[in-house]
C-alpha cells in the first residue's frame, strides 16, 4: 500500500466530526495543562537557581572584607563571613532537594550542574580560608585576584539551570516570558554590581592604586551595568505598578548612590597611596546599595509565579471538561493516531533524525533499511546513500586538509633541525618589523654559527655534523623564548629576531647558549664524541624606526663575520649607531 492511500485512509477517518475534534481537543488540553504544570515545578527551580547565584554573589561581600584583614581576622569580619556561607549552603541544598525530588528529564543535567557548582565553591572557600591565614603583607595580588576569580566564576553555572528551566515555563506559559526576563536580568544585574565591586579588592587588601588592567575590568564591568539597565527600563514599563515603584529604587539607590559611590573610590583609588579604604568598610558601604535589585528581582518573580500558577489552573479546568466529553471516543482515536504516528509521523522523525545527524558529521547513526516498506523504505535506501557519500566525502575532506598542513609546515620548517627556514624566518621577522609595541621598543637580530664545522664534518662524517645541528636546535629551543623567531637560514648559520626591552636582554640571552654550547657534547656513544662552540654576531634596531629586515641581517652577519676573525667563539655587539662593537669572548 502506497503512502498516499495510507494517509488519506488515516485521514478519512479523521474526518469523522466529532470524534476528530473530541480527540484534538482533548490531546491539545491534556499537553497544555502538562506544560504548565511543568512550567510551574521548573519556576520553582528557577526561582531556587537565582536565589543561590544570589547568595554566592552577596558572599563575595563579607570575603573581600576578610582578605582586605591583617591576621588576626577581627571576630566581626569572620561572623559576617561564616553567616553568608551558611545561608548560601542553605539555599544550596534547598536547589538540590528540589531538583533530586524532580522527575523532568532535564533535572538530571540540572542536578549534575548545581552540584558541580557546589564542589567549586568548596574549593573556592577552601583557596579562601587558606589566603586568610598568611599575614596581609604576604598576600599578593595574583592570589588576592584568583580568590576574588574563583568565587565569581561559580555564578556562570547557574546559567545553565535557569536557561533550561526558562524553556520550560515558557512552554507552559508564554506570557510569563517577560517578568522572566526582567528577574534574570535583575539577576544578573546584582551579580555584575557584587563584580563590580570585587574589583577593587586586590588594589584595597594591598592598599596600592588601580592597575590599567583593572581600570579596563572595571569600565566593562561599568559597561555591562549599562546595557542591563537599558534593556531594563523597556521591559519594566509593561509590569504593574509594585514592579516600576522598585525599578524607581533601583534607579535611585544603586544606579544613583551606588555607582556614584564607586566613581568616588574608583578616583581615589587613582592616588599612589591608593584609596586609604579597608575592603571590609568598601563592602560595609557598597553591598546595601544592591538591596533594591534583589527586591526588584523578588517582586519581579511574585508577578512571574502568580501568572504561572494561574495559567496552570486554567488548563487543568479546561482539561477537566475536554475530557469528560472526549471519554468516550478516546479508544478510537487512540487507535488512529497510533496509527497514523507508527505508519507516517515516526518514520518521517526517524528519518529526519538521521539526516540532521548525517548533516552535522555523525556517522556512526544506523539507518533502519528492512523495517519499512514502499516509499519509506525507498526513502530510508535513498538515506543510506546519503550516508555512503556523505562518509566519503568527509575522508576526502579530512585527507586534503591534512594535505595542505602538512604543505604549510614543510613550507616553512628546516627538515634537519625543525626550526623555521629562511623564506619563513624573514616573513615573520618583516611582521614582527612592523608592530608597535611599547613595552619592547628594541628589536635584536642575533646571527651565529658553528665555528669550524666543515673540519666537524672532514673528522668525523657528515651525520655527526647533523647531529651538531640538531643539537644546537634543541639548545637553542630551551635558550630561547616561544615568541622569538629562530631559524636555520643556512648551512650551519642561524638566526634569531628578538623584542626587548633593552639590549643587555639580547646578549645576556646569547651567552647563555654559549655556555650551553661549551658544556654540551655531542655523541653518538661510539664512534665519536666532541663539543661545539659558536660565533655570534648581535644587531640591534629601535622599533620606532621601522627597521629593515634585509639591513638588520647584513649588519648581524658583519659582526658574526669579525667575531670569525677576532679568533672565533665570540660575541660580537653592535654599539652606537652601526659599526662599534662590544666584545664579548668565553674560552
Amino acid at each position: 500500500m502506497s503512502i498516499d492511500r495510507r494517509f488519506g485512509v488515516i485521514a478519512a477517518a479523521l474526518c469523522v466530526p466529532l470524534l476528530a475534534v473530541s480527540g484534538w481537543l482533548l490531546t491539545y488540553q491534556w499537553h497544555a495543562y502538562a506544560d504548565a504544570d511543568q512550567g510551574l515545578r521548573a519556576f520553582q527551580t528557577y526561582r531556587s537557581a537565582l536565589l543561590v547565584a544570589e547568595k554566592v554573589s552577596f558572599e563575595r561581600g563579607p570575603t573581600n572584607g576578610v582578605l582586605g584583614e591583617d591576621v588576626p581576622i577581627p571576630e566581626a569580619r569572620m561572623a559576617a563571613l561564616h553567616n553568608a556561607r551558611r545561608d548560601s549552603d542553605i539555599r544550596f541544598r534547598q536547589l538540590l532537594d528540589r531538583l533530586a525530588a524532580s522527575d523532568c528529564s532535564q533535572c538530571v543535567g540540572k542536578l549534575v550542574t548545581v552540584k558541580q557548582a557546589q564542589a567549586d565553591l568548596a574549593a573556592a572557600r577552601a583557596n579562601i580560608d587558606r589566603l586568610i591565614q598568611k599575614p596581609l603583607a604576604q598576600r599578593t595580588d595574583r592570589e588576592l585576584e584568583e580568590a576574588v576569580d574563583r568565587l565569581v566564576d561559580v555564578i556562570p553555572q547557574f546559567s545553565s539551570v535557569t536557561d533550561a528551566s526558562t524553556a520550560e515555563i515558557v512552554k507552559g506559559d508564554p506570557d510569563s516570558l517577560n517578568c522572566l526576563m526582567v528577574a534574570r536580568l535583575a539577576a544578573t544585574l546584582r551579580e555584575q554590581a557584587g563584580l563590580l565591586g570585587s574589583r577593587f579588592t586586590p588594589a584595597l587588601a594591598s592598599h596600592r592604586p588601580l592597575t590599567e588592567r583593572e581600570q579596563l575590568a572595571i569600565e566593562l564591568t561599568r559597561g555591562r551595568i549599562d546595557q542591563l539597565r537599558a534593556l531594563m527600563l523597556p521591559r519594566v514599563q509593561d509590569h504593574p505598578a509594585p514592579a516600576r515603584k522598585a525599578f524607581v529604587q533601583v534607579e535611585r539607590q544603586y544606579f544613583g548612590d551606588g555607582l556614584a559611590y564607586v566613581a568616588k573610590v574608583r578616583e581615589l583609588a587613582r592616588r599612589p597611596e591608593g584609596a586609604g579604604l579597608s575592603t571590609g568598610f568598601f563592602a560595609e558601604q557598597y553591598v546595601p546599595l544592591m538591596r533594591p535589585i534583589v527586591d526588584l528581582r523578588d517582586e519581579v518573580l511574585d508577578l512571574a509565579e502568580t501568572e504561572v500558577r494561574s495559567h496552570r489552573d486554567t488548563e487543568l479546568a479546561l482539561l477537566v471538561g475536554t475530557g469528560s466529553l472526549a471519554l468516550v471516543l478516546m479508544g478510537g482515536l487512540l487507535l488512529m493516531v497510533w496509527l497514523f504516528r507508527e505508519q507516517v509521523i515516526r518514520p518521517f522523525v526517524e528519518a529526519t533524525r538521521i539526516v540532521r545527524a548525517l548533516a552535522t558529521g555523525d556517522h556512526a547513526v544506523e539507518v533502519p533499511l528492512d523495517v519499512y516498506r514502499g516509499e519509506i523504505g525507498k526513502l530510508f535506501n535513498a538515506v543510506q546513500i546519503l550516508k555512503t557519500n556523505n562518509i566519503e566525502r568527509t575522508r576526502l575532506e579530512q585527507e586534503r586538509h591534512r594535505l595542505i598542513a602538512e604543505l604549510r609546515t614543510m613550507a616553512e620548517t628546516d627538515s634537519l633541525t625543525q626550526l623555521l627556514n629562511r623564506r619563513a624566518f624573514e616573513a615573520r621577522a618583516r611582521a614582527t618589523c612592523l608592530k608597535r609595541d611599547a613595552r619592547e621598543p628594541e628589536l635584536a637580530l642575533i646571527m651565529f654559527d658553528i665555528d669550524h664545522f666543515k673540519q666537524i664534518n672532514d673528522t668525523y662524517g657528515h651525520a655527526a655534523g647533523d647531529y651538531a645541528l640538531q643539537a644546537v636546535a634543541d639548545l637553542c629551543r630551551k635558550t630561547w623564548r616561544k615568541e622569538d623567531i629562530v631559524a636555520r637560514i643556512g648551512g650551519e648559520e642561524f638566526a634569531v629576531l628578538m623584542e626587548v626591552l633593552d639590549r643587555a636582554q639580547a646578549v645576556s640571552t646569547a651567552h647563555r647558549l654559549q655556555e650551553k654550547l661549551s658544556r654540551t657534547k655531542v655523541t653518538d656513544g661510539q664512534a665519536w664524541d666532541f663539543t661545539i662552540t659558536a660565533s655570534f654576531g648581535i644587531a640591534f634596531a629601535a622599533r620606532a624606526d621601522s627597521p629593515d629586515v634585509s639591513s638588520l641581517l647584513k649588519r648581524a652577519d658583519g659582526l658574526l663575520y669579525r667575531a670569525k676573525l677576532a679568533g672565533r667563539n665570540r660575541i660580537e655587539v653592535e654599539t652606537g649607531q652601526a659599526s662599534a662593537t662590544e666584545q664579548e669572548s668565553r674560552r
